[in-house]
This record gives C-alpha cells, sequence and structure tokens, in this order.
C-alpha cells in the first residue's frame, strides 16, 4: 500500500490506496487521532472540499493585502469609492473555481465599479450584479459590454472634430445650482462635449464616453477632492484651475477602449438598479452558485458617501444612457445615500436578534443607537435574501469592515458571522487584510467635534450553505 501525507488546518492527515479500491484514512490532530476506510469516491470528495481551506491558509501572512497592486487596464477607466481589489478578488475567484468547477455564475449585490463581476467573467463565470447607484451601474455596464474597437476609431474622430468645430451648435446645459459647482467656463466646454456625445447613434458607444468623461467631470469641478462628500474648494484653488478639459477628454477616450472587451450583440447583460433586498426578493430560490461581494460598512453618510460622489457626473449624463431606475434616486445630491442601506428612506424593517449587537449598544450613546440598529436592520434582509438564493454546497464571500461609532468599533464582521450561522451557513475560512491601497476617506463622522479614524483592515469571510 502506498501511503500519501497531506495536512489539514494543524491536523496531519494520511491516506493509504487499498488493494479493493477503497482508502485508508487516518487523522492525526493535536488532541486525538482516528482510522476510516472509505471508498475512492467519497475520498475525492473529501479532498477535494479541503482543498479551498488549504489554499488560503497556506498563503503566507499579508499575501491577501496585494499591498503593491493598483488599479490597471479595465478597472482604471473610471476611479469610485472604495472599490475592491482585482488581484485578490481574481485570485478567491480562481480558488473557488478549482474546487468546485460546477459553478456558472458569480453575483455581486452591491457591485460599485464592477471589479468582482469582470474577475469573475476572466474567470468564466456569469456575472449578475446589484447596486443602487447609477453611476456604478453604468461603469460596470461599459466594462462588461465592451467595444467595437475598429467602429470606435472612427467615431473619436466624428467626436473630436465636433467638439472643436466653432461652428457646432450646442445647448449649454443647467441643473440645480451648477453654476456652484462649476466655472462658467467649464460648464461651456462641457456642454459642448455632452452635446457631441448626444451625436453618436449607438447606445453603448456614448456610455462608453460618458465613462471617459467622468474622471474628467470630477477634476474640473469646484469639489475637494480630499473627501467624497461634495464640499466647495477655496475660491483661489477654483481660480486656479486650467481649463484642459477637451485633451483630457480626448485623451481618455483615445486609450481606455484597448482594455474593454470586444462588443458583440448577442451578449445580455444581466446588471439592475436598485436597493438590493428588492432586486433579489425577485430571484428564484437556490439559483445563484457563488456570491463574492462587499457590501457598505455602514450608513453611507457616516462611511462612503458613494452617492454625493456620483450626483455631479449623474447630473451631466444624458438620462437616456443610464439605465433603468426610480427617479427618486436622483431627486437631490444626497438621495442616493439616504435610501442606501441604513439611510433615512422608509423600510420595512426586520427585528434584530444579536447578542453581540446587543452588547455592543450598550457601550455607546443611547442617540447613536437608531443609526447603527437601522443599518444592521436593512443589512439582514438583504443577507436573508442571499442565504435563500444561494445553492446549496455553494459559497458566500464577504468582504467586510469594522467601522467606528462613538468612537467604539463596530464588530461588524462577528455579527455577520452570528446571523448566518443561525441561518444555516457555515463560516469554512475567514483572511484578515490591511487596505493600504482602497480608495476610502482616511477619517469619517465625528465625535465630540472630532474626526474618527477610518478603518484600515477588511476581514473575508467565507462562508458555505
Amino acid at each position: 500500500m502506498v501511503r500519501m501525507i497531506y495536512r489539514v488546518r494543524g491536523c496531519m492527515r494520511s491516506w493509504g490506496v487499498l488493494s479493493n479500491g477503497k482508502i485508508s484514512v487516518c487523522t492525526q490532530p493535536k488532541k486525538a487521532g482516528f482510522c476510516d476506510t472509505i471508498e475512492m469516491r467519497k475520498f475525492l470528495d473529501w479532498s477535494t472540499i479541503m482543498a479551498l481551506i488549504d489554499w488560503i491558509e497556506e498563503k503566507e501572512i499579508n499575501y491577501w493585502d496585494f499591498s503593491k497592486t493598483l488599479s490597471t487596464g479595465i478597472h482604471k477607466i473610471s476611479a469610485y469609492p472604495a472599490t475592491m481589489v482585482p488581484d485578490m478578488q481574481n485570485e478567491l475567484i480562481r480558488l473557488i473555481k478549482l474546487e468546485d468547477s460546477s459553478i456558472e455564475n458569480i453575483l455581486d449585490p452591491f457591485h460599485g465599479s464592477g471589479v468582482t463581476l469582470v474577475e469573475g467573467e476572466k474567470n468564466g463565470l456569469e456575472p449578475i450584479g446589484i447596486d443602487i447607484n447609477p453611476l456604478a451601474n453604468l461603469i460596470t455596464t461599459v466594462k462588461l459590454q465592451g467595444i467595437n474597437k475598429n467602429y470606435i476609431k472612427s467615431a473619436n474622430k466624428r467626436l473630436k472634430k465636433l467638439v472643436q468645430d466653432n461652428n457646432f451648435k450646442f445647448e449649454v446645459h443647467s441643473f440645480n445650482n451648477i453654476e456652484k459647482w462649476y466655472r462658467e467656463d467649464f460648464i461651456h466646454t462641457f456642454s459642448k462635449i455632452r452635446a457631441a456625445i448626444k451625436q453618436e447613434k449607438y447606445k453603448y458607444i456614448r456610455q462608453y464616453y460618458w465613462v471617459c468623461l467622468i474622471n474628467v467631470l470630477k477634476k474640473y469641478s469646484n469639489t475637494r477632492s480630499s473627501t467624497f462628500k461634495l464640499h466647495v474648494k477655496a475660491q483661489e484653488d477654483i481660480e486656479s484651475m486650467v481649463n484642459n478639459i477637451e485633451e483630457d477628454f480626448f485623451y481618455n477616450i483615445e486609450t481606455h477602449f484597448q482594455y474593454l472587451p470586444e462588443y458583440s450583440k448577442t451578449k445580455k447583460l444581466n446588471i439592475v438598479i436598485g436597493k438590493s433586498e428588492e432586486v433579489l426578493s425577485m430571484f428564484d430560490e437556490c439559483t445563484v452558485d457563488l456570491i463574492c461581494t462587499s457590501p457598505p460598512y455602514g450608513d453611507n453618510s457616516t462611511t462612503v458617501t458613494y452617492g454625493q460622489y456620483s450626483m455631479l457626473p449623474i447630473y451631466w449624463i444624458d438620462r437616456k444612457d443610464l439605465g433603468k431606475f426610480d427617479e427618486n434616486l436622483i431627486e437631490n445630491y444626497s438621495s442616493i445615500d439616504t435610501n442606501s442601506l441604513g439611510g433615512n428612506s422608509k423600510r420595512n424593517r426586520i427585528k434584530i436578534d444579536s447578542k453581540i449587537l446587543e452588547n455592543y449598544l450598550s457601550v455607546i450613546s443611547t442617540d447613536k443607537h437608531k443609526k447603527v440598529k437601522n443599518f444592521i436592520s436593512d443589512y439582514f434582509e438583504v443577507l436573508n435574501e442571499l442565504v435563500r438564493i444561494l445553492r446549496k454546497e455553494k459559497y458566500l464571500v464577504l468582504t467586510l469592515g469594522n467601522r467606528r461609532v462613538d468612537n467604539q468599533v463596530v464588530p461588524l464582521s462577528d455579527i455577520t458571522e452570528e446571523y448566518l450561522e443561525k441561518n444555516g451557513l457555515k463560516l469554512e475560512t475567514s483572511i484578515i487584510r490591511n487596505i493600504p491601497q482602497k480608495r476610502m476617506p482616511r477619517k469619517v463622522s465625528r465625535v465630540d467635534n472630532s474626526s474618527v479614524e477610518s478603518m484600515n483592515q477588511e476581514y473575508v469571510l467565507i462562508f458555505k450553505k
């Protein structure tokens, strides 16, 4: 009999192939051991199941930080707050697929700029996405649907010719408080570009142009770049900006398309704008093979104001080139944030059953309780739906951060583990990673008029149903 050694989570497992086609398995953990004989097929199932845990836990300390990795290529075409690390997502998905080759689709119910969905598609999975932010939906749509790389070159020439034509007639764009957020000459230049984009006949090309314009709209706005919230720059900083809008935009449209996949008319995208729990409620049970996401760590107003960050570009983009969504989401500069998890919009909030949360609430001010409980309630509602739609024996991967409220760390990772295990999922393994490169504000919210430090670590929790 040939004997082999295999280490699993602090145990030494050895096995030998017997003449009758069965396997002798011996385990020697720290305290006690056991031996058993199992069929070859069952052994192969067992050894495969253990593979993902081993592959993850055998990585070096700080491997999952990807500290030297920067967003490049397709993930650099438009900035977005607190994006996932592409290399990390790709590696996690790759390892999960190595373990379970039957996985066909991947869901991210808070897809943001689409990092996880793009990396999932690179690994041969059908991407399914949800986000409440129309700008996030647009960026992700462009990354997934791609571009006709022959047509775009001629389209770019036509667009540039229009923008540079002094006789091109266009309407000066306007929206609420536009003069507060853009200099008059910048409004004129952006309005001309906007009118030229609208002349393009193909929607997917227009959408590409809008995404190429996002970074330029942010760069030449009057809002500070040091925060995702809308705060006006100092007047001297506004006046010192030089109008290179056309040059910057032309560079983007002539560069970014090379990173995108080839466009196909037959490709159908499954990404939706809306509240995650509402969209998920329309999914059939046990229809998703892999869920991989990074939910908000708290209500947007005191963590990352994705909505405020996005509203200026949204107000410039032609409405017909954005996806379908409730117009109330863009009613004002804070609408997206107030409609997100833990926001002030009315939701049918579920009852919270969490000892860990109860213990946490006991050490913070009473006036902070409602905000924390509202967020956790909305968050649990999403988790309920994720558990329902995930197939049995499949994985849910959550990347979480433990923020501070009242200068006390909210144990979101522990609360999540407690809740999901009560609802039939098992925590297979977890990763703690530093987040040196993540685009997040260094200070968020305030306690006694002092800014609170933002989180600098994340927890990747890998559950199995």
